[in-house]
């Protein structure tokens, strides 16, 4: 299950997602933190849902549809989360400043596209090869 990129790709996500528990928002000018996810309810079910998400669809490898699913409602999530950080940081305290977390949704969301494409491709691998597996076995019956 490690050894596929998408798992990786997954996995890289849900260590920027599980970050996000350690990490501040915002710093004051003098480099003491003002806001960390944490703190703020919203953001730390943001962070909640999107890392369980993603840590979620490593495992259900077997089912890449379902995974495929999970990975687009995590996409869908993780861009309205970074839309709200983003309205925060156009609507910050004077004399605050974001800290590089503050992107790490996003990163992590591209984290997640990446996987998405790969499980798609290997979809598509597998509906191609149970095509020809059913174009030779009608063949087999058109013999006899």
């Amino acid at each position: 299950m490690i050894q596929r990129i998408q798992s990786l790709y997954l996995l890289a996500s849900s260590g920027l997602l599980f970050s996000l528990f350690f990490r501040p928002l915002m710093r004051d000018l003098d480099g003491n933190a003002v806001m960390k996810f944490t703190q703020y309810w919203p953001f730390l079910i943001f962070v909640i849902v999107t890392f369980v998400l993603s840590f979620f669809c490593i495992f259900i490898y077997r089912r890449r549809i379902s995974q495929m699913r999970l990975c687009i409602y995590n996409m869908l999530v993780l861009f309205a989360f970074q839309a709200w950080i983003a309205f925060m940081f156009f609507t910050r305290m004077e004399g605050t400043v974001f800290t590089i977390s503050a992107v790490f949704p996003i990163v992590a969301g591209i984290f997640v596209f990446m996987a998405f494409r790969k499980i798609s491709e290997d979809e598509a691998l597998v509906q191609s090869m149970n095509s020809l597996r059913d174009m030779t076995k009608n063949r087999k019956k058109w013999k006899k």
